[in-house]
């Protein structure tokens, strides 16, 4: 009996090996993707601080800072972009470059693609790398002022459909009519899309004039927050003390697409390899290879 018991429990133990075996097999079973061996070091494009797609993609990817003084812990040698439009150029002219930008600056014309992460496009429901677009004010609202704000929350939300998630239903809009300026100022990735609403906005009332200035999130937060424009662009939340002093709408949702040069033979990353590229962890393509 004794050795009968011996048998059958070196026999468990042969099993459960077996399939501890089986299990870290099929975790690198994955195939190799060919051709990134000789993309060599990975050339990582980042936003600029004060952008408010750095602030969102390292919260989503979850590289945030550890302290007050780091807003993130995107990697030292980074190549660092101005603008969304510098983020594709650069990913354009480099087959071993990575970038992210507003889904709504992708172009079929351009030499990049967006990846899919974790097997999950950017046109999907579920893709993980989703935020909002704000605009954001001081104190009450001028008739102007409303008025865009009600277009764009209503009839706007048709064009916002046309590259971004709607955050309302299209309705029926009627315009007051109010003469003015509005002055936008911020977010270089919104300020696309604020420029078709506006455009779309002075065929309506006529009596208006829009002016835009692309900065970043942050500064256009804070143009708003000192009086200096009366609608800040952010695509980012806003922080806490933000939040006290402004007023808010949320006027589309968008995905942050990472994208590769077009020749990059990689088509899917998971997101925590995206982490460890991001802070250095990864620093050649072919690592990504099982």
């Amino acid at each position: 009996m004794k050795r009968r018991s011996r048998w059958a429990a070196a026999l468990a133990a042969c099993i459960v090996l077996g399939l501890a075996g089986c299990g870290s097999s099929t975790a690198q079973s994955s195939e190799p993707v060919e051709g990134l061996d000789e993309l060599g070091e990975v050339q990582v494009v980042a936003r600029e601080d004060g952008s408010g797609t750095r602030a969102a993609f390292a919260q989503l990817v979850d590289f945030e800072g550890s302290t007050a003084k780091q807003s993130d812990q995107t990697r030292a040698d980074a190549q660092i972009a101005e603008d969304t439009e510098k983020v594709v150029e650069a990913v354009e002219g480099d087959t071993a470059a990575i970038g992210y930008v507003s889904r709504g600056a992708l172009s079929s014309e351009s030499g990049v693609k967006a990846l899919t992460i974790n097997g999950t496009s950017v046109e999907a429901k579920s893709y993980p790398l989703r935020r909002s677009f704000y605009l954001a004010y001081c104190g009450g609202q001028n008739d102007l002022e409303e008025d865009f704000l009600t277009y764009i929350r209503s009839a706007g939300q048709e064009i916002v459909g046309k590259s971004y998630t709607q955050v309302a239903k299209t309705n029926t809009f009627l315009s007051n009519q109010a003469e003015g300026t509005i002055t936008i100022v911020g977010s270089t990735s919104v300020a696309p899309l604020m420029r078709e609403l506006a455009e779309a906005y002075e065929q309506i009332n006529t009596h208006a004039n829009i002016a835009i200035t692309e900065t970043d999130s942050t500064d256009g937060l804070t143009q708003a927050m000192s009086g200096q424009c009366d609608l800040g662009m952010s695509s980012r939340d806003l922080k806490d003390y933000e939040q006290e002093l402004l007023d808010y709408q949320v006027i589309a949702q968008d995905e942050i697409a990472v994208i590769v040069n077009a020749e990059n033979p990689l088509q899917d990353i998971a997101l925590d390899t995206l982490r460890q590229i991001y802070t250095g962890e990864i620093n050649v393509w072919n690592e990504l290879n099982p």
